[in-house]
């Protein structure tokens, strides 16, 4: 039986953990815990983890090829717009394990770290995507944390949208974010999507 648990691979563990962290929160990524779902004794566990510190850290990485990494490398490799493409992909993802790790972050100074970093890293990315889009570079770092800060807001709010709604927040959200720096005394346009929306409810009243 020892045998048969030790050739359960690495990645299973983490998957668990994952899994479990979305469902039960942080207190679930315990050997014994993880061990009883998984039908197994947890000597696999330390077979390939020196700790549960140890195991904690493989779940964060998982965590940002996940939340990031592999997410870049799809919008590189397929997407013509790729501004409007993270943000229909960002806006249609499953947030659960997004909202797990965050609320993780809270009590672990590894789990905030790693939480950092990837922020870090996606505003990155949205400003070099923004300044290829035609925004001045003065201006897109602001405009980054704008749009992180704006897809953190539905991440933790848990909420789904319709296809619909879907394509009218990506396209305001588009709009919004390759607008033109305002001159002084220059008011704000409202995006196009949300006009149109107005203009049809003024009709119906």
């Amino acid at each position: 039986m020892e045998m048969a648990d030790n050739r359960l691979r690495p990645a299973a563990w983490v998957d668990a953990g994952l899994k479990a962290l979305a469902k039960s929160g942080f207190s679930a990524l315990k050997a014994d815990t993880l061990a009883n779902r998984l039908g197994i004794s947890r000597g696999s566990f330390y077979w390939h983890f020196a700790d549960v510190p140890a195991f904690h850290a493989a779940i964060l990485r998982r965590w940002r090829e996940i939340a990031l990494e592999n997410i870049i490398d799809e919008i590189e490799a397929a997407a013509d717009d790729r501004l409007e493409a993270l943000a229909s992909r960002a806006f249609s993802r499953d947030t659960g394990i997004e909202r797990a790790v965050r609320a993780w972050a809270t009590a672990d100074g590894r789990a905030r770290a790693a939480v950092e970093a990837v922020d870090a890293e996606r505003i990155r990315y949205l400003r070099k995507l923004l300044i290829d889009a035609g925004v001045p570079p003065n201006v897109a770092g602001t405009r980054a944390c704008l749009i992180n800060w704006c897809y953190l807001g539905f991440a933790l709010s848990s909420n789904k949208l319709d296809q619909h709604v879907l394509r009218q927040v990506i396209g305001d959200l588009s709009q919004l974010a390759r607008a033109k720096p305002l001159r002084d005394g220059e008011q704000v346009r409202e995006p196009e999507t949300a006009a149109r929306t107005r203009r049809r409810k003024t009709r119906r009243a």
